[in-house]
């Protein structure tokens, strides 16, 4: 049976990006049975879901990156305190020392002041008198007053150094206790704040898994409906593949065939690796062997816009908000038609290229093309 090819503009659709209403209206205008809109509406309304789903996984998985940096920054703060306290501490010890090393020139001073006082006690005031008066010359009296004067001096001196010594230390100590004091109720509150830091994180880590595994649930619906959707079109159609897309014809064999679904089989090769898992499926459907990060793909291959992309092509940007080394070498994905693009972020995923082309648009322009320039039929 021959197919019956229909342009968009045939089905009176505006140059745009077709949504998947437009190819209902294609489905109509090709004779294809009422049965199957069931299916692909459902296989709509699933990926609506799954849009929203993602939406809100990325949403979640900031909020942990945010958490996590919040937590990395309390742990370091608290960190730097338990140091200072560490620190601080030390100091005391050694204040301590030299306390004890001070006090015990305090007590050797005190002993030497009781006893000369001891002395003058027990002498009485004739031993000055004599002093004076054994004076043969008037410059020995005036050089024994001198002395004299001096003595009591040295004494007076001595004992304000003393007190001196031990207000200065008294001080110096509890300054540092203060210090310590103050130190360790910042590390309690650092404490509590790293404990609430650490349940949001578990939190946050809780919802993100939960979401992923939604995402991953929706995924698998939403292929299995389509999947269902393309068998039942085939089976009204007389038994062949007969799918009508965003652009002309996709033949039902061939490269294109083989690189869909490669994109189905292909697993992913971890996370940053947009551009090796779009190598590996290139190469699984035996189109060719492209090497490169997702920036150089997009340079060498992408310049059309997503507004005319076609089942087969690659679409990227030369730079992407998900993470840091996106901003550098960018991002990539294959359009596999039905409004729908596969990319691997982690985890080969099913996206619509609405929202694709609208969350990678953030730091750069979308566009698309054939990679190699091999134009799949």
């Amino acid at each position: 049976m021959s197919r019956t090819r229909i342009t968009p503009s045939e089905a009176g659709i505006t140059p745009r990006s077709v949504t998947r209403r437009d190819a209902l209206r294609l489905f109509i205008g090709a004779g294809i049975c009422a049965t199957m809109l069931p299916g692909v509406a459902a296989a709509e309304t699933t990926q609506e879901k799954l849009d929203a789903a993602q939406l809100s996984y990325d949403e979640a998985q900031a909020e942990l990156d945010r958490i996590s940096s919040e937590y990395e920054t309390i742990a370091s703060q608290l960190s730097d305190t338990t140091a200072q306290i560490v620190d601080v501490s030390d100091q005391i010890d050694e204040k301590q020392e030299q306390i004890d090393e001070k006090q015990g020139q305090i007590e050797e001073k005190q002993e030497i002041l009781g006893e000369r006082m001891s002395s003058s006690y027990k002498a009485g005031p004739s031993s000055t008198l004599d002093l004076l008066l054994s004076s043969a010359t008037f410059d020995e009296l005036t050089n024994n007053i001198y002395y004299l004067d001096k003595i009591t001096e040295a004494d007076s001196e001595m004992i304000a150094e003393v007190r001196e010594l031990k207000t200065q230390l008294e001080e110096e100590r509890a300054e540092l206790e203060q210090q310590k004091a103050d130190l360790e109720e910042l590390q309690a509150q650092q404490q509590v704040q790293l404990e609430d830091a650490r349940a949001k994180q578990q939190e946050s880590q809780e919802l993100v898994d939960s979401l992923s595994a939604e995402v991953q649930d929706l995924m698998e619906q939403r292929d299995a409906e389509l999947l269902a959707a393309q068998q039942l079109a085939e089976q009204v159609h007389g038994g062949g593949p007969n799918t009508v897309t965003d652009t002309p014809p996709v033949v039902g064999n061939g490269s294109l065939s083989a690189v869909i679904s490669a994109c189905h089989s292909t697993p992913s090769p971890g996370t940053g690796l947009c551009a090796a898992w779009v190598t590996n499926v290139f190469a699984r459907a035996g189109v060719d062997l492209f090497w490169g990060n997702a920036d150089d793909m997009y340079y060498a291959w992408c310049h059309t816009s997503p507004s005319n992309i076609q089942p087969g092509m690659i679409v990227a940007v030369n730079s992407s908000p998900a993470s840091a080394a996106g901003r550098i070498y960018g991002h990539i994905g294959i359009y596999i038609g039905n409004g729908t693009v596969m990319d691997n972020v982690g985890y080969v995923r099913s996206t619509s290229l609405s929202y694709w082309t609208s969350y990678y648009s953030a730091l750069a322009v979308p566009l698309c093309g054939w990679l190699g320039g091999i134009a799949l039929s």
